[in-house]
């Protein structure tokens, strides 16, 4: 059985399946990981002393990109996301509701997330999108890149949690830490298009929103 434990080392043999944009269809692969074994490692202290750092392992994956500065998973997760780098990447992470699991090789190490924020990352599109669950930091890449946008986040309690203007990065994506829990819609205005769609940070609730079409 999995544990969710801080800079664990998870010696298991995954399936990793990215995230692309296709040209000729809407729908196309999932990101995501799928487990099919996996061994336990390190010890309970750790978790209580530094819940959210990464492993070494994960900190030499991320030097490769200029992030060796990078040590805790929120920011590893902002750096990742806002890459100026084309698609896909070597880094493999996938984001969870409650972790995020970086693959090196047959390597899986789950890094739990601190706090009770949930990142969700979203790609609007007007032609082109992709089937998604989960958010591959390292994988998935969104039609439109570089483009201003204004973005509305609200629950369905009427809180606004994010009402601001953004912009697309490199690979088409824009992410917010939103409360766990939460269920709402998420609105995007450009230019004269826009578009709406719901979003849920309840356990196992998706991470990667690609249903926002604009019209």
């Amino acid at each position: 059985m999995k544990r969710h434990l801080p800079a664990a080392l998870l010696a298991t043999t995954v399936l990793l399946v990215g995230c692309a944009v296709s040209e000729d269809t809407e729908v196309s692969d999932v990101a995501d990981v799928e487990i099919v074994d996996t061994v336990e490692g390190t010890a309970d202290a750790d978790a209580e002393s530094a819940p959210s750092a990464l492993p070494t392992e994960v900190t030499a994956m991320l030097a490769t990109y200029g992030l060796e500065e990078v040590s805790d998973v929120r920011d590893a997760v902002d750096a990742l996301d806002q890459l100026d780098e084309t698609r896909p990447l070597s880094v493999h992470a996938s984001v969870r509701t409650d972790e995020v699991i970086f693959i090196d090789g047959e390597d899986e190490y789950a890094v739990p997330v601190p706090g009770d924020e949930v990142y969700v990352s979203i790609a609007p599109y007007e032609q082109h999108t992709h089937e998604c669950h989960y958010h591959a930091l390292g994988g998935c890449q969104g039609e439109l890149v570089d483009e201003e946008m204004h973005v509305t986040i609200t629950t369905n309690d009427g809180d606004v949690l994010v009402d601001e203007e953004a912009t697309t990065w490199t690979n088409g994506f824009i992410g917010f830490w939103l409360p766990q829990d939460t269920q709402g819609v998420v609105s995007v205005t450009r230019g004269e298009l826009s578009g709406e769609t719901e979003f849920d940070t309840g356990e196992g609730g998706a991470t990667c929103i690609t249903t926002l079409q604009l019209s």
